[in-house]
């Protein structure tokens, strides 16, 4: 009797630098789902990997004295080693530079297009170089020190070109039945209740191309322009899944069970991912869950602060197994959660040293 398929994703990985220990706690808790659904006799297809395309990796590569291919090199194999280092059991790792991708991408761009759902126009606005995302001017504001930034605080540029857009306006009312019908498609329910809120006050067409550089995946017919990171990034999914190849034994892994993603990203999965879906005839995923941010003594990670944590010696430090446990019994899946010294020494001298170490001394002793 064939078991029943499970395909589970993390999220892929932007390596302008070097992993942190939000990427460690992405991988373990998408490790910790799919070594369950094992367990419970499913075959499991779990993918992650690196998302290598856009204008901050060019600029890195340019700062760095390297191409951007060299760069997307270097950096992919420290995320792969530290998927190694958190013994996260990933069946495939995936780049966005690779063929295979680029084959998926214009495949799924070439369908949306034939649907009469991409146009050629102008795009002005305010773009985020660090998140890769344009943003209204109702949601930036301008701070104290006369810099204009989106609502995560990084800086925004105004800019202005040509650029293809995809119809997003025109899939408003089938996402809100998506999220009225199913309403486990998005969790948990707080970021459901966001994404529903963020539909219902109307969506704009949303631009997918750049001229301005690149380093990207060639926009079929028009090689002036490249595909905007997130058609290029959220295609992955599928091109790990064999797409658009139907004859390829991956393929029967979709739709995907769930897209396992930090809340930053979710309107991206919730929202454009399915339009995309939608609008490509392809079957939707069938659950996008969110995480929640992981801080530092409750302070959020800054590399000007001086305290982001290195997910290597976080784990040489204390030891894989203490780790993994840590993140996982000690952040609520789905909320903000808080490392710190004192948490992970006094929750592994507490459940581990002191509740199972004494249970298995005593259960040996009898």
């Amino acid at each position: 009797m064939a078991r029943e398929k499970y395909y589970l994703t993390t999220p892929i990985f932007y390596p302008n630098g070097k992993p942190h220990i939000g990427h460690a706690y992405n991988v373990i808790a998408s490790d910790t789902l799919a070594r369950f659904q094992r367990l419970d006799g499913k075959d499991v297809f779990f993918v992650s990997g690196t998302d290598e395309h856009g204008l901050k990796m060019q600029q890195t590569a340019d700062a760095e004295g390297l191409t951007p291919k060299a760069l997307a090199d270097r950096n992919s194999a420290i995320f792969r080693s530290m998927l190694e280092a958190t013994g996260c059991s990933n069946d495939v790792f995936i780049r966005t530079t690779e063929e295979r991708h680029y084959k998926a991408c214009q495949a799924i761009w070439t369908r949306m297009a034939e649907n009469g759902d991409i146009y050629l126009d102008r795009y002005s606005g305010w773009y985020s170089v660090r998140q890769e995302a344009y943003f209204d001017e109702a949601e930036t504001k301008v701070g104290d020190d006369g810099v204009r930034r989106e609502p995560l605080g990084s800086p925004v540029e105004w800019t202005e070109e040509e650029s293809y857009f995809f119809r997003l306006s025109a899939y408003q009312d089938r996402l809100l039945a998506l999220y009225e019908n199913s309403p486990e498609f998005v969790g948990p329910a707080e970021r459901r209740n966001e994404i529903v809120s963020f539909v219902k006050s109307g969506l704009k067409d949303l631009s997918i191309s750049r001229t301005t550089f690149k380093w990207g995946v060639p926009v079929p017919g028009d090689d002036k322009h490249v595909m905007y990171v997130w058609v290029d990034a959220l295609t992955n999914y599928i091109t790990a899944a064999g797409y658009p190849d139907a004859a390829d034994d991956r393929w029967s892994f979709w739709p995907a069970n769930v897209h396992v993603i930090g809340k930053d990203i979710v309107r991206f999965h919730a929202v454009y991912w399915p339009a995309f879906l939608l609008s490509a005839g392809i079957e939707l995923p069938k659950r996008v869950f969110a995480h929640g941010f992981l801080f530092n003594r409750g302070e959020k990670m800054s590399k000007s602060v001086g305290n982001v944590v290195d997910p290597f010696a976080m784990i040489e430090h204390y030891g894989l197994d203490q780790v993994r446990y840590f993140f996982m019994r000690e952040v609520p899946f789905g909320q903000d959660g808080s490392y710190s010294h004192e948490a992970i020494v006094n929750r592994t001298n507490a459940d581990l040293a002191n509740g199972l170490g004494n249970l298995a001394q005593r259960s040996l002793s009898m």
